[in-house]
């Protein structure tokens, strides 16, 4: 009943500064105190705010990474890449959002590398390829599992090695598809006492500092009684064998048990005889009989030689090939089931954990785990404050963490029909309370933002942004902080990457401030000051002593002290080796970095129940939602087809729950309906099927992606002047044409043959419109209504001739328009976009790319049974951890019609000069063509 638990507190990317942007969680464990004023609690009763996600909230987690390993991201420094033979580019533009990254690839390729893309457009990345391969957008799954189908079917397959390391020789119980248990099927079969590499705990017993257990996995003692020991048959004994969680990797030679990969047996469970089945024999059937060359190439337009060839050049590659997914192949619906393809090609043809021959997943830089000590800051005890900067800090964790994909679901959870699929440990709270730093994308740049704005924002009381660039969250803030800039930092701070081994110091500037700001910590230390100040309470001033003294070192050194990977450094010297250049890196047990050495190299287990790689799911709500194999969903509304389908041919394992079960109609294809609606089709009658909105016959037929570009991060810093201009060919310094909103303004990328079939010239306006049920909002949309000019988008068409046919895009990067810019768009003497009141500057005339988008929560990602590793330490536990097992968004989920609203020209006047010109694709002049051809160059 605490008050403080709809307060919400979120630091954007808090890696990017583990004192700076952490100590928003800092904060929200404070509100403990608050707390016991408001309720007169104490120390034990006090409960602090709800701490938001980020790397799940950005869509960047790789969510089957998690279902497979129980590890939070499977990844490689990227200079690795020059160890592998092959590297697969899927649904990375690393060329474009790698930047600093870029030569590695480059440079691997002139070594030796081949370097295949496999893309959804012709990206920069594709330049820089031996091949590329282009596929229908959220397809990447059944390319995986295609792949998969031609490795088993031809034996390219390493045998001894998924024997060893992952779940696919573990038998499956047909009757109720539940993997069999050693306990239940071997006589006499008793669980070992000692487990390798692990510290138990027992029942009520608290897991020690994450440094302490040097390496080991820690796992309570009642969740290794639930998950059991499992079942294999064993080709030696003929018999029927028990696999401890144990027997792994080299440690099963040990057993000499040699388990069978492609069985099917009878044994005895409760007294009556039970057909059971090795998941190898129940994956292999689902992608023999539904993943079949020519459905593949249908399902995804890649062509049946390439996806054949690109098998075998794997299986070739074997222990030698990387895979680098990016943000292409997470930003949809069912991204956890393309993780669960690619694992298994990958764990097929060895190419797991190791320098040359591993798979990795770029959005986002996110690993908190670095800094392992990170209690020491964030849950320091409120009530026990330790003032002494070489004492022992006593810690207690007040704050919950929280899925912001609640809020950006209209502030409730997924209750369809008669059933609600959010589990218990991901239960949320009303927000009421919103307090962020560092980031736009929680309500500037949010998936369906304009939902947020227009029906979720009224229902907030208090809003606080700490920002130096004015974005679009700053607009709808009650508060705004202007706070330091990279260059003006004036504490210490630190971070790290995924990509490359470095801890990186930020040091404290020379440079003089510009304006009267301040640093994000000193905000954080601010707000608790001036809540001390209100409740007459000195606790709230000394949480954040070392702030007021100018002495965030201590901090710092309390966090690298408790830290694996940065035990031993001093602080105090890392900022001046900083100053003069002087690398750091973090103490990793590899160089490069790489997730998954332990387990390649060394044999041990994975962080979930089995300690192998899990490919079947035998959870009851996988099996329920008929995902307990690796299954191909379709995209929830970037699809021509039915959406969110399984597709499969029959199978005895999978046996989903239909609509009716959960109360809902068969032929409700509602968006909210849509997430929990499991329903069968085999790859031909998916392709006779179709999208709900193309059977309005009312012109939807486009998939509409907003991915990132190389131009901003994230938002930032695409309103100045010079990146605008650079930002697509719509640049123009002088804004001739006064429709502009800004110097440079957002586009959407067409085909040009979809574009001409439209009546839409290259440079008109267009308006894009999705889902009227749900966007750009849920409710009426009237013509005329500030509302709706506010949200409905309007920007212009860019033939571009690098993207298929009836799948367009638009790039993420841009300021979208607010009630603010609107306005000034509306009645500023020059026609800007800039809101007269503010200064914020849209990149819109009306609307943005979120105007398509919106809020979804897949049922697989809020279970409470999956079991996996905590985000920062080795505790192995099951349900909601933020950032790893939790909802993950799916902001490229967009399916949409485009019509045309004005001609080009400007001032409206007919066509766009460029293409007026013939500069442009399809309409290029003689000297163009000549161009293109070569033909000036002897």
């Amino acid at each position: 009943n605490a008050g403080t638990q709809v307060m919400k507190f979120r630091g954007g990317m808090p890696l990017l500064g583990i004192t700076r942007v952490f100590g928003m969680y800092r904060l929200a464990n404070s509100m403990a105190l608050l707390d016991s004023h408001i309720r007169g609690t104490d120390e034990k009763t006090a409960m602090g705010a709800r701490g938001f996600d980020n790397y799940t909230f950005h869509t960047d987690l790789p969510p089957g990474h998690t279902m497979v390993t129980g590890q939070q991201t499977i990844d490689w420094d990227l200079f690795s890449v020059e160890n592998a033979k092959l590297l697969l580019a899927w649904g990375i533009n690393w060329i474009s959002t790698k930047m600093p990254d870029s030569h590695w690839l480059t440079e691997a390729r002139l070594k030796g590398t081949k370097v295949i893309s496999i893309t959804v457009e012709y990206s920069s990345v594709a330049s820089k390829s031996d091949e590329v391969l282009i596929i229908r957008p959220a397809t990447d799954t059944v390319l995986a599992l295609g792949m998969a189908n031609v490795i088993i079917k031809e034996k390219l397959y390493d045998a001894a090695y998924v024997k060893s390391r992952t779940d696919l020789p573990l038998l499956v119980r047909m009757d109720n598809l539940k993997l069999v248990r050693a306990e239940d099927a071997i006589a006499g079969f008793e669980p070992p006492k000692k487990r390798r590499d692990t510290k138990i705990l027992k029942k009520g017993q608290k897991a020690g500092s994450p440094i302490s257990y040097g390496g080991d996995q820690v796992i309570p003692d009642e969740l290794l009684k639930e998950w059991g020991s499992f079942v294999v048959w064993d080709k030696n004994s003929k018999d029927f064998a028990a696999i401890t969680r144990d027997d792994v990797g080299d440690h099963l030679k040990a057993t000499g048990i040699d388990p069978e990969l492609d069985g099917e047996y009878e044994i005895e469970l409760d007294g009556k005889k039970v057909k059971v089945r090795t998941v190898f024999s129940l994956t292999s059937q689902y992608l023999r009989d539904t993943f079949d060359l020519e459905s593949v190439s249908k399902l995804t337009w890649a062509p049946k030689e390439a996806i054949e060839s690109l098998a075998r050049q794997v299986a070739e590659n074997a222990g030698n090939t990387l895979i680098a997914c990016g943000m292409g192949t997470n930003q949809f619906f069912n991204g956890d089931l393309k993780d669960r393809g690619i694992l298994l090609l990958c764990a097929l043809t060895k190419n797991i954990g190791t320098h040359s021959g591993n798979v990795g997943s770029y959005a986002g830089n996110y690993r908190a785990a670095y800094f392992d000590g990170m209690g020491q800051y964030i849950t320091e005890d409120p009530f026990n404050i330790q003032l002494d900067e070489k004492g022992k800090v006593k810690l207690k964790k007040y704050f919950k963490y929280e899925s912001a994909h609640y809020y950006n679901h209209m502030d409730k959870p997924l209750r369809v029909g008669n059933k609600n699929f959010t589990g218990k440990t991901h239960m949320p709270t009303p927000t009421k309370a919103l307090t962020f730093c560092n980031a736009n994308s929680i309500l500037g740049n949010l998936k369906g933002h304009y939902e947020a704005v227009i029906n979720t924002l009224p229902n907030i009381e208090y809003i606080s942004v700490a920002d130096w660039w004015w974005s679009t969250s700053c607009e709808y803030a009650d508060i705004v902080w202007g706070v330091d800039s990279w260059g003006e930092f004036q504490f210490p701070d630190a971070t790290a990457s995924v990509t490359n081994p470095f801890l990186q110091m930020f040091p404290r500037s020379g440079m003089k401030r510009i304006h009267d700001t301040r640093s994000d910590i000193e905000v954080h230390a601010g707000i608790s000051k001036a809540l001390g100040k209100l409740l007459d309470d000195k606790r709230f001033v000394d949480y954040w002593k070392f702030v007021h003294e100018g002495r965030v070192d201590v901090y710092l050194q309390r966090i690298m002290d408790a830290t694996s990977m940065a035990k031993g450094y001093d602080v105090n010297k890392l900022e001046e080796d900083a100053k003069k250049g002087v690398p750091a890196l973090l103490m990793s047990r590899t160089y490069p970095k790489i997730i998954g050495w332990e387990q390649a190299i060394e044999s041990k287990q994975w962080y979930n129940k089995t300690g192998r790689m899990e490919f079947y799911r035998d959870e009851d709500e996988f099996i329920e939602y008929g995902e307990n194999l690796p299954v191909h969903r379709e995209a929830i509304d970037a699809t021509f087809y039915e959406p969110n389908a399984i597709v499969a041919n029959p199978h005895p394992a999978i046996r989903p729950f239909g609509p009716e079960k959960y109360g809902i109609a068969m032929d409700d294809r509602s968006g909210e309906t849509r997430q929990v609606r499991n329903v069968v089709f085999s790859p031909a009658k998916l392709l006779e099927s179709k999208h709900p909105l193309r059977e309005l016959n009312e012109g939807f037929e486009y998939i509409y992606l907003t991915p990132k570009y190389r131009h901003g991060s994230h938002t930032m810093p695409v309103d100045t002047d010079i990146i605008a201009v650079w930002f697509g060919p719509f640049g123009d310094a002088h804004r001739r044409d006064k429709r502009m909103p800004w110097v440079g303004e957002g586009f959407v990328d067409i085909n040009p043959d979809d574009a001409k079939a439209l009546g839409i010239e290259d440079g008109d306006y267009v308006w894009v419109d999705a889902d009227p049920e749900d966007r750009p909002y849920h409710g009426e949309k009237k013509e005329g209504s500030e509302e709706y000019r506010l949200s409905r988008l309007m920007l212009r068409a860019r033939y571009y001739r690098g993207i298929p046919r009836t799948v367009t895009r638009s790039w993420f990067n841009m300021y979208g328009a607010t009630y603010g810019s609107v306005e000034g768009h509306l009645k500023n003497k020059d026609g800007r976009a800039q809101n007269p009141r503010t200064g914020y500057q849209s990149m819109f005339r009306f609307g943005s790319h979120q105007s398509a988008t919106r809020g979804w929560l897949r049922p697989t990602l809020m279970t409470d049974s999956l079991v996996r590793k905590d985000t920062i330490g080795p505790v192995i536990g099951k349900g909601f951890a933020p950032d790893v097992n939790c909802p993950n968004g799916a902001p490229r989920e967009s399916f949409v019609k485009f019509t045309k609203a004005e001609d080009g020209g400007i001032g409206g006047n007919k066509l766009w000069r460029p293409a007026k010109l013939g500069y442009r694709p399809s309409y290029e002049s003689d000297a163009m063509k000549k161009f293109i051809d070569g033909d000036y160059v002897t």
